[in-house]
């Protein structure tokens, strides 16, 4: 008996450590992508403070960065960092690949997300 206590005590906290890590990626993937749309919005508009959101994306790809390692393979986390040091100097070459490489740092935190969330297929 002692042992099925013990077993349903770790699966529990296994579900727990799996649901709030979910929960966690879910609520900074939403809030990178609101940092995204903003950008892309000010890129549209025209706006003059566009270095200030891209800059405040940036910070922000830093915290995601601190969060997310726990949970996913640092490559692919390094990847979307290397997108994002180049916004910068894309915005200052006004070409189409500035939004090109916006929607892709959004694709690829959602990659991350869609990859953690536990399927069927991977437990059997």
């Amino acid at each position: 008996m002692k042992r099925l206590t013990l077993c349903a005590f770790i699966m529990a906290a296994v579900i727990f450590s799996s649901v709030f890590s979910l929960v966690m990626l879910d609520s900074s993937s939403d809030e990178l992508y609101v940092h995204i749309d903003d950008c892309l919005e000010a890129y549209y508009s025209g706006d003059e403070g566009i270095e200030e959101k891209i800059d405040s994306l940036e910070v922000y790809w830093g915290e995601y960065y601190v969060k997310a390692s726990f949970l996913t393979h640092s490559s692919s986390l390094d990847d979307v960092s290397c997108t994002a040091a180049r916004l910068m100097p894309l915005l200052k070459e006004n070409g189409e690949e500035f939004t090109a490489e916006l929607n892709s740092i959004r694709y690829r935190a959602f990659l991350l997300y869609e990859s953690q969330v536990p399927h069927w297929r991977s437990v059997f």
